[in-house]
């Protein structure tokens, strides 16, 4: 199937050639840090974003989030702010919701003209920091730094750019980044995160951070309250979830204490309705419980009954560096003074 499909590979290729190299780069007012990947999904960027907005906070600034919003149902530009406790998935895609309500001190604009959403809002919005969300193939906002994320469980797939295989962009381009973190570095041998950090630093000679997943807390489907434990771990227990590396997230699962009697697996960014919700209930049993990950919760909970509510946890978690949380620190920092 590979094979057959290196044809539209070779397009996407020619195509995303020509997009970079005939796109003119715009600079915004103030820094722009962008977090992306080079593959299609599945490298935990978004917790990686939501970290940056953490530090940006904790240092009195106010950063501005610019996303496409994948899955949303309008067309316009969507502004969520203090938290976005009345705005809905549809309105802006799971990934800005769930950034938004983690960081209610950013302000996230969900849209597919990300420099002309900023200048928009700009005004309004006093920005001291904008950070683009998965903007490392967005070539017409210029910016600071580049940080990329590389899944240690499967780094560059078969080597093939999409639909052949799951890379954007080959690995040589992580030549262009400033800031390499190999994510989910706990699900493969220490010997094979050192080999990718060896073939990362092949690339450029980036720095290079390696982070796992952890700081695992059972969570209402709300996100506001916490999840009675005793009652999930007594439950039979099925996690469903529509992320693009369900894998990692079964792995935090057991890392976290809970055992799967089996899983539901949707397309990433998949959407969910009140019946296939019910359906998934009654597959799995009689008192079973579901868990979800925080960026299905946001989309679920729009849809779900008092059942549904009751009987469904979400995991959350957040980035623990295993090297280099210091240099991390630093090189944000920077950026935002202008040191870089």
């Amino acid at each position: 199937m590979n094979k057959l499909l290196y044809p539209l590979s070779l397009a996407y290729w020619a195509l995303s050639n020509a997009d970079r190299r005939f796109c003119a780069r715009k600079k915004l007012s103030k820094p722009v840090i962008s977090v992306g990947n080079i593959t299609w999904g599945g490298t935990g960027k978004t917790p990686i974003v939501i970290e940056l907005l953490k530090l940006a906070v904790q240092n009195n600034l106010k950063p501005v989030v610019l996303t496409r919003g994948y899955g949303r149902k309008t067309s316009s530009p969507a502004l969520l702010e203090n938290g976005a406790l009345h705005d809905s998935a549809q309105k802006s895609g799971d990934e800005p919701l769930l950034i938004a309500r983690s960081v209610p001190m950013a302000c996230v604009i969900a849209g597919a003209y990300r420099y002309e959403n900023a200048l928009i809002f700009e005004k309004y919005l006093e920005p001291d920091l904008y950070v683009l969300d998965d903007g490392f193939q967005h070539w017409k906002i210029e910016r600071d730094l580049d940080i990329v994320c590389v899944n240690a469980a499967n780094p560059f797939g078969n080597g093939m750019l999409i639909p052949a295989g799951i890379l954007r962009e080959k690995p040589g381009a992580l030549e262009r980044a400033g800031l390499v973190i190999i994510t989910n570095c706990d699900m493969v041998a220490d010997e094979k995160v050192r080999a990718l950090e060896r073939e990362i630093f092949g690339y450029g000679g980036k720095v290079v951070l390696s982070a796992y997943y952890g700081g695992y807390e059972y969570k209402t489907l709300d996100l506001a309250g916490y999840f009675d434990l005793d009652f999930l771990k007594s439950s039979i227990v099925y996690s469903l979830c529509a992320i693009g590396f369900g894998d990692g997230f079964k792995n935090s699962l057991k890392k976290s204490g809970i055992e799967i009697r089996g899983s539901f697996d949707l397309p990433d960014h998949g959407s969910y309705d009140l019946k296939t919700l019910k359906s998934f209930l009654e597959k799995a049993g009689r008192g079973a419980c579901l868990v979800t990950t925080a960026k299905d919760a946001v989309k679920i909970a729009d849809v779900a009954d008092d059942e549904i509510k009751e009987r469904t946890a979400v995991l959350t978690i957040t980035p623990q560096f295993k090297t280099g949380e210091d240099e991390w620190e630093k090189t944000i920092l920077n950026v935002i003074n202008g040191v870089l």
